[in-house]
Formats: C-alpha cells, structure tokens, sequence
C-alpha cells in the first residue's frame, strides 16, 4: 500500500501535494537517483539508452513533484515550462560570456556551479517552504 502512495507521488501529475509531502517526495527522489546511478556502475546499455531512461525517469517524476506542487499554490503547471525556458537561456547565454581561462581558480567554479545550478536548488527551495493554498487536503485521496 505504501509503495502504491510512493508510485503516485513520484509518477503520477495528478493533484496537489503539500510542503511536507514534497519535501518526502524531492528526499525520495534524491536517494532514488543516486542509489540508481551508483547501481549502474557507468553500464549505460546500447547506444546509451539506459542513461536515457534513468534520465527520463528522474526528470519526469521532478515534473510530477513541481506541478503537484505548484497546484496547491493554486498555479498552472505551465510555470514549469515558463522557468526552465528562462533558466536554460541564462544558461546558454552564460556559456558565451564566461571566460575559459578564468574557469581555473576555485572561484570562478564555484560561481559558475552557482549560475548553473543555483535557480534550480532555488526553485526547490521555494516549493519547499512557501506554504500552499491548502489544495493539497481536497485533494489528497487523488494522489
């Protein structure tokens, strides 16, 4: 029975889901990715295919997590498409600004792990502690 709870909060986009839950959720997830990616030992399948679905899996259920989540503020899930649109253009804009020399010191990489994953650990942050609209109670059973 938990395991069915755990398939729907990790795959299934329906519903709304509560800080807590969304922070069980990212925490799954978490563990789930790196217990997978250390399972594989680097096998990746033909033509890398089982890279792909590891990949695939974990962005989906990322997905699912942030549009549950994003319901119970009472938002669209269209706002996910929306900041990941804005994050990948800073992101490739930054690539042409940055200065390869300048990559070496200890600074400029840790600057330039912050540009990089900096907005996403925000966003993850934000769904985490912002508190919803209480959408989440009406639709528990859903999920």
């Amino acid at each position: 029975m938990l395991s069915v709870v755990i398939l729907r909060l990790l795959f299934s986009p329906n519903g709304a889901i509560d800080r807590a839950a969304f922070a069980a959720g990212v925490l799954l997830l978490a563990l789930a990715a790196i217990g997978v990616h250390h399972g594989m030992r680097g096998w990746s399948g033909p033509f890398g295919l089982g890279s792909f679905a590891f990949v695939a899996a974990v962005a989906w259920s990322a997905l699912c997590l942030s549009r549950k989540r994003l319901h119970d503020f009472g938002w669209s899930g269209f706002v996910i498409p929306i900041f990941l649109g804005l994050y990948l253009l800073a992101v490739a804009g930054a690539i042409f600004l940055l200065n390869p020399e300048a990559l070496a010191s200890w600074q400029q990489a840790i600057a330039t792990f912050g540009l990089f994953s900096g907005p996403m650990i925000g966003w993850l942050i934000a769904l985490a502690i912002v508190p919803g609209n209480g959408l989440a109670s009406t639709v528990r059973t859903t999920w």
